[in-house]
């Protein structure tokens, strides 16, 4: 279980055996979990519209299995929409951009699209110990990590805090949809990838034009995270949450690194 033994992004154990495994949170539980798939970010969906229940969540007739999505089991197509009656779901990409750039405010209240999901056309800095300073994200700038803020990140949680940086929200007050960890969306790619978008901490760079796509099946990878959609309050745009934070192929990884640089 990559997501407990890589020390760059930690943040769950795992002890016993199978069918009798015991998992716990490393830390404080607020830093996204890496090393998911899109069936993850499906089946979490599911969990927590049947009403995150606990105890043995297995099988194609289990919790993790109806709802949002309907899989059946399914752990290789990944082409499933979500329901009608879906309460939380992997937002589709327009849900997830629009909530990182889109300022209804600009242009004089006709509205308008940053180029950063920290509310800036400018990049954001990337300094962890001064979280209160507006526009901050966890990346890399001149080959300089955010958490260690050297240019090395051997042996140490590379992840920030969900909402660290307190003043640099989305206009929606979404955190980090700017860097920290790539997330899953609903796009479907080359008829067969779903998308991410976000960037990641170890990315050099973090505008709106980053954007990937990975098998779904993909669980392999220590910056890509889960972000979830929700029904929203009344009069209150589509919200998103981080899902996998809050609770706790290399092609195109790749190409991400290639991007980024």
């Amino acid at each position: 279980m990559p997501f407990g033994t890589d020390l760059n992004v930690a943040g769950i154990s795992r002890s016993g055996s199978t069918g009798s495994y015991v998992y716990s949170v490393i830390g404080d539980g607020d830093r996204p979990v890496t090393y998911v798939s899109w069936f993850d970010a499906a089946r979490m969906a599911n969990w927590m519209q049947n009403g995150q229940p606990t105890g043995v969540v297995d099988g194609p007739t289990a919790a993790t299995e109806y709802g949002a999505y309907t899989l059946n089991g399914d752990t290789t197509s990944g082409l499933e929409t979500k329901n009608a009656n879906a309460l939380y779901w992997i937002p589709s990409e327009n849900e997830w951009y629009k909530a990182a750039y889109y300022d209804p405010a600009l242009n004089g209240g006709a509205g308008g699209y940053w180029s950063y999901a920290t509310k800036s056309n400018t990049a954001p800095g990337n300094n962890p110990n001064t979280p209160s300073v507006p526009n901050q994200a966890n990346y890399r700038i001149g080959g300089i990590y955010s958490v260690t803020q050297t240019n090395s990140i051997s042996g140490v949680n590379a992840l920030t805090d969900v909402g660290l940086f307190s003043n640099s929200a989305s206009s929606y007050g979404t955190y980090d949809q700017t860097g920290d960890v790539w997330t899953w969306n609903d796009a479907v790619i080359d008829t067969s990838d779903r998308g991410i978008r976000g960037s990641y901490w170890g990315s050099s760079g973090v505008g709106a034009y980053y954007r990937s796509d990975d098998p779904p099946t993909e669980a392999n990878d220590d910056a890509i995270g889960i972000r979830l959609a929700t029904v929203p309050e009344p009069t209150v745009a589509i919200s998103l949450i981080i899902g996998a934070g809050l609770l706790m192929g290399k092609r195109s990884r790749a190409r991400r690194s290639a991007i980024a640089q």
